[in-house]
């Protein structure tokens, strides 16, 4: 039985409105999508699927999908969408945020996506042979594309010691300052209920739930019983 969010769903809307202008609630699941995705045989999910379960407010389903995951961005989504949808944009933001939450997610997907990132970060280009090395050796794949490397190195297709590109150093500073805005947590709020006529006891029954939508932490305060006053920010 599909689970109906309607807070987490336009609450997640709005947000790729902003970062990806792309209006989930466009799609009317004609499927085109799908039909010309050339991963989409390795997904647990194929996009049309999975741009219903962003308008039914199931997030966290989507986050932990391997479709973002495994997602090639070829953009054959994007244009072939009727609606003029960016889906391959919203798989790629779904894919940061992921990263950014820390969500568990299949195929070593966390381990390529943080080799890929830290490589750019360090050398301010990727250096395919260096992070291949890297990630094959991280997710214990150790003979992976072994019989391709040699290859690929005598006809200089790869270079095999990594060189920094001009400007490595801002891009790796950019790349900390992001990632450490997005890890960034909001503050728990502790509410010690009062005697307010405005509020009732299902109000105060229902904060929990409500701070989780919006990702707000939530402690009740000392003396629930006899506390007076209202709810305020702790750090």
């Amino acid at each position: 039985m599909i689970r109906y969010d309607t807070q987490e769903a336009a609450l997640f809307r709005e947000k790729l409105l902003r970062r990806v202008r792309a209006d989930v609630s466009d799609c009317y699941q004609c499927g085109n999508c799908s039909a010309g995705c050339p991963a989409a045989f390795t997904f647990d999910h194929v996009p049309n699927q999975i741009m219903r379960m962003l308008q039914v407010g199931l997030v966290d389903e989507v986050l932990s999908s391997s479709a973002i995951q495994l997602c090639v961005q070829c953009l054959i989504c994007t244009a072939r969408c009727p609606r003029n949808i960016d889906v391959a944009g919203i798989f790629e933001d779904l894919k940061t945020v992921a990263v950014a939450r820390d969500v568990r997610v299949p195929e070593d997907a966390a381990v390529f996506n943080r080799v890929f990132l830290e490589n750019i970060a360090k050398y301010g280009r990727l250096t395919e042979a260096f992070m291949l090395l890297r990630y094959n050796l991280l997710s214990r794949h150790l003979l992976n594309d072994a019989e391709l490397g040699l290859p690929m190195l005598t006809k200089g297709k790869v270079e095999l010691l990594p060189k920094k590109a001009t400007g490595a150093a801002e891009v790796g500073r950019i790349y900390r300052k992001a990632m450490g805005r997005s890890r960034r947590r909001r503050p728990p709020i502790t509410y010690y209920p009062g005697c307010s006529l405005r509020h009732s006891a299902a109000e105060f029954v229902a904060l929990p739930d409500c701070l989780g939508r919006v990702r707000c932490g939530f402690r009740g305060g000392p003396r629930m019983d006899s506390a007076c006053g209202s709810s305020c920010r702790r750090p």
